[in-house]
């Protein structure tokens, strides 16, 4: 099966508070497990920046569908391609919020200062999506071993 990784950006319509984003990460959660899509979500009151892995078909059809939705504006793709492995696939949707992160994460994950995915590259928004959903496992595995 050939697999894809897609990375975008994109502005937050005011339709989406958190109450809605928690009802789609429910959602999204269910429905990823049975096609196969592993990813993150991170979420700021402004936007969100996403990362989809799965069968070709299912995140393009993925993609399609969040282009169309109107929670989102300016959709920015910053990576597409195929891959043979997945960056995430121990989760059907990591969900990390802006609020979530201490200025000593984002400084590990690269970021100081205001964070503005809009101006990342597709290594650097790779790279902070990995550095923040490791210490996010780091955490929780560190809450395990109490």
């Amino acid at each position: 099966m050939s697999l894809a990784r897609l990375i975008y950006v994109s502005r937050m319509t005011e339709e989406c508070d958190m109450e809605s984003l928690q009802r789609i990460l429910t959602v999204s959660r269910r429905n990823n497990l049975a096609k196969g899509i592993t990813g993150v979500l991170f979420y700021d009151p402004k936007f969100f920046l996403q990362c989809l892995e799965g069968p070709v078909e299912v995140v393009n059809e993925l993609y399609a569908n969040i282009l169309r939705d109107d929670r989102h504006t300016r959709v920015t793709l910053l990576e597409y391609h195929d891959t043979d492995r997945r960056l995430f696939g121990s989760w059907a949707m990591a969900f990390l919020r802006l609020n979530d992160l201490t200025p000593e994460m984002m400084a590990q994950a690269g970021c100081s200062g205001r964070f503005d995915p809009f101006v990342l590259g597709s290594e650097e928004a790779r790279g902070f999506l990995i550095a923040i959903v490791g210490q996010r496992q780091a955490q929780l595995d560190g809450q395990k071993d109490r």
